[in-house]
């Protein structure tokens, strides 16, 4: 995690509100998730591992996430147990490596899965460039899904087969977002 936004490293009352959740079909096996979270504190004067712990222990990402649901659930973040995770699985990467690793992800050829369109890969785009604005840091969850049955995390888990997490800290708007994209 940054040491750079440390002026308040403890505020006294975090409050943390999920502004809403806006989602794209990517194509009949994936989905962009959008989930954005506001503030009455001002971002760059806390800590970002702070930030990221205050927003698991909230449960403000908690959900269940299938090809065809996404319930907020508490316990469940998407296909992991919401108490195995922490800020420490969470890696600032710069926005070079955010837009490269989305691009992988996006054009990443899957067996017996269509390629994202032009069109909606443009849209998806658009929107995260709408979000991630000059003051911002990017984080990308580093915990990956388990190939055998028998270590699934909970029960939701079989149904994807990838999952990426990045979290948005736009301290120009005092806004995070986190965006999702699983694919079954």
């Amino acid at each position: 995690m940054t040491g750079n936004r440390n002026v308040i490293s403890f505020p006294d009352n975090l409050n943390i509100k999920l502004s809403g959740i806006d989602s794209m079909r990517l194509h009949e096996h994936g989905q962009a998730i959008f989930v954005h979270l506001t503030f009455n504190e001002y971002l760059n004067s806390i800590e970002s591992s702070f930030l990221i712990n205050q927003i698991l222990e909230k449960g403000m990402l908690d959900f269940q996430l299938t090809d065809f649901m996404f319930n907020k659930v508490k316990g469940f973040h998407g296909p992991f147990k919401s108490n195995l995770l922490n800020d420490s699985d969470y890696q600032l990467i710069d926005n070079h490596e955010f837009f490269n690793s989305l691009t992988k992800i996006i054009l990443k050829e899957r067996k017996n899965t269509p390629n994202i369109s032009d069109d909606l890969k443009e849209a998806l785009m658009t929107k995260i460039k709408l979000i991630s604005k000059k003051e911002t840091e990017f984080f990308v969850l580093k915990k990956e899904l388990s190939n055998e049955p028998k270590k699934f995390e909970h029960e939701w888990t079989h149904a994807l087969t990838e999952y990426y997490e990045f979290l948005i800290l736009d301290y120009s708007s005092n806004n995070i977002f986190s965006l999702l994209l699983a694919y079954d």
